[in-house]
């Protein structure tokens, strides 16, 4: 009787190790995906919070000078309108430095509303309260493990925000 125990007992210890062995590789590759998953959402998220930066810097400071200033001082309000220090492009790309975006890589548009066509809008002099800021932004984003990243490759993120001039800036 003590044999057949013994037995029964010995046989299952190697059944346990070989499940254990099989389910692993799943687990961690679900664990992986689930990271670089998050990463991905991390990332447009900071992309969109940065496209809707750029717009609400575009549509309370309509400045476009070329060139464009690369700084984004929001901390002084711009008095010489010849010579601002921070621009929709920059505070786009400062808020979406994350992501290693330039000001090249943003675009800014005014657009007419289309409840109202007889407005011009027209950067920077034919700005009127209404004209729509625009500010489009891309980043591309890769998988920091390697079996993510050769299944995924490099994925291009864009994100798109508008708002509605408020006041025209001096």
């Amino acid at each position: 009787m003590r044999a057949s125990i013994r037995r029964a007992i010995h046989s299952d210890l190697g059944q346990g190790l070989v499940e254990f062995a099989l389910v692993v590789p799943l687990i961690m590759l679900l664990l992986i995906v689930a990271v670089d998953g998050g990463r991905a959402v991390i990332a447009y998220n900071a992309l969109a919070n940065a496209a809707r930066h750029g717009a609400r810097v575009a549509a309370v400071n309509q400045l476009m000078p070329n060139p464009q200033p690369s700084t984004c001082n929001e901390d002084m309000p711009i008095e010489d309108v010849t010579q601002p220090h921070w621009s929709a492009k920059a505070c786009a790309a400062a808020s979406a430095s994350y992501l290693n975006v330039n000001p090249s890589n943003v675009s800014v548009t005014f657009s007419v509303p289309t409840d109202v066509p007889q407005l011009v809008c027209t950067a920077p002099s034919n700005l009127h309260p209404g004209c729509i800021a625009t500010v489009s932004l891309a980043a591309d984003w890769q998988a920091i493990t390697p079996v993510v990243a050769q299944l995924l490759g490099t994925i291009h993120l864009t994100a798109t925000s508008a708002m509605p001039i408020e006041r025209v800036f001096p």
